[in-house]
């Protein structure tokens, strides 16, 4: 399930990513052609930006996309690097705990206090809710990962599980 969301998610930042481009295409060209800039645009861009940051985290974490640095890990053994990957992953899920409270008491102020966007007046709400829910969206798939190496430890030969979508 939560690999589905992921991937969704994933998908969805992807197309944000499409509309960028096309904003931004479209902005070059009334700007250029037509003497006609588009204020929307900088402020939509921004937003989508938002949402490819956040909502392609936990689908690049599934997928091992992320950047991780095993120069270390590599000469020990099995079982330590097992032990390794499960307390990452419990401090990881503290740290984006703190972070999930923090930016979603910041997108309930902005929606209490109707705070809108400079230009052309969008809700800052909205965007400042993708943060907080890619970022759970993130830790569910980190809780995932961190219940498959603690099975994983309880076994006889127990090493760092792969993730999923790399798994043999």
């Amino acid at each position: 399930m939560s690999g589905r969301l992921a991937r969704l998610a994933a998908t969805v930042a992807g197309l944000a990513v499409l509309a960028i481009v096309l904003l931004i295409t479209y902005d070059v060209l009334m700007r250029f052609l037509f003497e006609q800039p588009q204020l929307f645009v900088d402020e939509a861009a921004s937003f989508l930006e938002v949402l490819v940051i956040f909502g392609g985290l936990a689908f690049a974490f599934r997928t091992g996309a992320h950047v991780r640095v095993d120069l270390i890990t590599t000469h020990l053994p099995p079982r330590a690097r097992a032990r390794l990957r499960a307390v990452g992953l419990l401090i990881g899920l503290v740290f984006l705990g703190i972070v999930i409270w923090t930016t979603a008491q910041s997108a309930l102020t902005a929606f209490r206090y109707g705070r809108v966007s400079a230009v052309m007046l969008y809700p800052l709400w909205l965007p400042m809710l993708l943060i907080p829910l890619g970022l759970a969206l993130f830790a569910v798939v980190m809780v995932v990962a961190l219940a498959r190496q603690l099975r994983a430890l309880r076994s006889a030969e127990a090493d760092e599980v792969p993730v999923p979508e790399t798994a043999e």
